[in-house]
């Protein structure tokens, strides 16, 4: 018996390091942490019931304890994620809430961090375009509006947002 506790005991703060490495690239949320060590710890070889129900109780047992040390906050996650995409490459506010929703953030934190302004969208897209204005440059009017315009939707602007920086900058041009 004491050999068995042990033998938990290690493997849980083998996956407490594996997790704090993971950490150390860039904050992760509570679902990456999970995901990555079920896959990472190879669950799927384990054959014995007994021995795959102890290895997942050893990744909730890490999942509380950087909880506790405070390495693992989705809000904060989900703060620093948005600055992130709307500081470095502007994104519209579908494609971060979705990549939010795709990483295991509840909706309601999602939901309260992407109320992005009208305002503050348009100055995203402005800048996400502003970047391919050089490419663009060759181009007649109509190609323009229609690269810019779904170079934009690509990044997950809305439609109005889109239509709204193409007519501004093709007046610009």
């Amino acid at each position: 018996k004491q050999i068995a506790e042990l033998i938990n005991l290690d493997q849980a703060e083998r996956l407490l390091a594996k997790s704090l490495r993971l950490l150390s690239f860039r904050p992760r949320s509570e679902r990456e942490i999970r995901d990555h060590l079920l896959r990472k710890g190879k669950l799927k070889d384990i054959k014995a019931d007994d021995e795959k129900a102890q290895y997942e109780r050893s990744v909730e047992t890490v999942i509380k304890k950087l909880e506790n040390l405070g390495q693992i906050d989705d809000y904060e996650f989900a703060k620093w994620w948005v600055g992130q995409r709307t500081r470095f490459k502007p994104r519209g506010y579908y494609v971060i809430r979705m990549e939010l929703i795709s990483k295991g953030v509840s909706k309601e934190i999602v939901d309260e961090l992407t109320a992005i302004k009208k305002e503050d969208q348009l100055k995203l897209a402005l800048a996400a375009a502003s970047k391919k204005m050089s490419s663009y440059k060759k181009l007649d009017t109509e190609n323009f509006k229609q690269k810019i315009g779904n170079y934009l939707l690509s990044r997950g602007f809305s439609w109005e947002v889109a239509k709204n920086i193409v007519d501004t900058l093709a007046h610009k041009r």
